[in-house]
């Protein structure tokens, strides 16, 4: 019996020391705005879609001493270019500076850092736009929207709870945020996140 409780004792010790992942992310429920957009880039193409511009969060917890992380961003089993016009990548303590990717040194002590990604891929029809802009009660046209404008509707949270069937239609394609992490001894290691929207 002794000896049962001394292997049960080393055996928890172990376990509680095994190393954890270099880091773990955590998507959150965003309190940024959705917003719309017109599609000014593909508007001879697409005449009668605009951009919804939808914020996701990421809570990244650092577990040990790493280089740099980098994503990468995918949509519709597509790899997005990060080159402002697919999406942006803040830091959510500077939210008015867009981030390629984190940098670290060995000395930093932020074990908690969230970014927020602002995906601006997704279409919807002119309808469905009209009807978004009556239901958060707004008074703008989307025919006076220039290229560097947008429509804020509603924080994330709130607009998840009240369009469940585009969330829905969202979620049926495998959206995913690729992370890369360096080490601090060269390797690399990789988190594969699907976005729950």
């Amino acid at each position: 019996m002794k000896y049962t409780y001394l292997y049960i004792i080393i055996s928890l010790l172990v376990f509680s020391c095994e190393s954890k992942e270099p880091i773990e992310v955590k998507q959150i429920i965003s309190k940024e705005t959705v917003s719309i957009e017109d599609d000014y880039m593909n508007r001879a193409i697409v005449k009668d879609s605009f951009r919804i511009t939808i914020p996701t969060e990421y809570e990244i917890k650092i577990n040990s001493d790493i280089y740099y992380i980098n994503w990468f961003y995918q949509v519709d089993n597509k790899i997005l270019s990060p080159d402002r016009i697919d999406y942006q990548v803040y830091n959510k303590q500077n939210k008015t500076k867009e981030i390629l990717q984190l940098n670290f040194d060995k000395s930093h002590d932020n074990k908690q850092i969230t970014i927020i990604i602002k995906e601006r891929k997704h279409l919807i029809s002119k309808k469905e736009a009209l009807d978004l802009l009556k239901k958060y009660n707004i008074d703008k046209s989307l025919k006076d929207l220039k290229s560097s404008d947008e429509i804020e509707l509603t924080t994330y949270d709130k607009f998840r709870m009240d369009n469940k069937e585009m969330i829905n239609n969202f979620n049926k394609i495998n959206d995913s945020v690729n992370f890369r992490v360096m080490k601090s001894d060269g390797t690399f290691f990789y988190v594969d996140k699907k976005i729950d929207w």
